[in-house]
């Protein structure tokens, strides 16, 4: 029997629902392939942001963050929307987000409270340490931009 779900349908299960069904498709293509990716599929253009447990969020996923979030808050991510899914750093502060560091913390928080992963990240970042502040870069999944793109209405891939 073969059963087929979208990124829509996995989000509408119970995390503990999602979970196993994760967790069952980890082992079925870790027994073919040898091991499983954790990081999200991306291009050569994210080289350099750390990507750890950046979760990709679906349009459903993105619906109930946003439904949480503070004006600000959706004004930076409608920079993602409309610039991204890899931003320059300054161009949050050029958008009205003064405090990157609280930017970055409430956007985690939100993440771990929709996908029920309390490693999840929205973002991904430079090296804070080698760039000075303001010019390193944000990244988000190729998933969770159009994600944004969709919440926006924003038209074609970007």
């Amino acid at each position: 029997m073969m059963i087929i779900l979208n990124a829509d349908d996995l989000a509408s299960f119970s995390v503990a629902t999602r979970n196993e069904i994760l967790a069952r498709l980890a082992a079925s293509t870790a027994g073919a392939a040898g091991r499983v990716e954790s990081a999200p599929q991306v291009g050569p253009e994210y080289e350099g942001i750390d990507l750890e447990d950046v979760a990709d969020l679906t349009f459903r996923q993105v619906q109930k963050w946003m439904d949480a979030a503070s004006d600000k808050t959706k004004l930076g991510l409608r920079v993602f929307a409309e610039r991204g899914p890899i931003i320059r750093a300054q161009w949050l502060i050029d958008a009205g987000i003064d405090n990157l560091p609280h930017f970055q913390s409430r956007t985690t928080i939100r993440t771990r409270t929709v996908t029920g992963d309390g490693n999840a990240f929205l973002l991904g970042w430079d090296s804070w340490e080698e760039v000075p502040y303001g010019q390193g870069r944000y990244a988000v999944t190729p998933i969770t931009h159009q994600s944004l793109r969709r919440y926006f209405n924003l038209a074609g891939p970007y």
